[in-house]
């Protein structure tokens, strides 16, 4: 298939991917300026555990809407006085919540079907 001059290719793009919060799209600069937190203290929070962006083949970092909700969260459990142990804590029990909200969730699903 032959391109008219001056034509670009057309790029499909899922739907999806445009609402996927966890899709990698921000570099560090761009996170930073969204977040509002230095680049020097977001890479810092993925030194500590607290951030961990995906990397792009050339190892830069590429930053989600999950990991701005979350720099987003430490900034302001940090600002808060809560040290780096105490954030990483934080949010290893708000992961456990979620999971165990997500397990009572499905066995009250279970539940309700076996009612029926």
């Amino acid at each position: 298939m032959k391109q008219k001059p001056g034509k670009r290719p057309q790029v499909i793009r899922s739907p999806k991917s445009v609402h996927d919060m966890s899709l990698p799209k921000y570099s560090i600069a761009v996170a930073s300026e969204l977040s509002g937190v230095a680049q020097q203290q977001l890479r810092r929070m993925e030194e500590s555990g607290l951030l961990t962006p995906e990397r792009t083949a050339g190892n830069t970092r590429r930053y989600s809407d999950d990991d701005l909700a979350q720099i987003n969260e430490v900034a302001t459990l940090a600002e808060q006085g809560v040290n780096m142990e105490g954030i990483r804590r934080i949010l290893l029990l708000q992961e456990e919540i979620r999971t165990l909200q997500a397990e009572i969730e499905d066995l009250q699903a279970k539940l309700a079907a076996k009612r029926e």
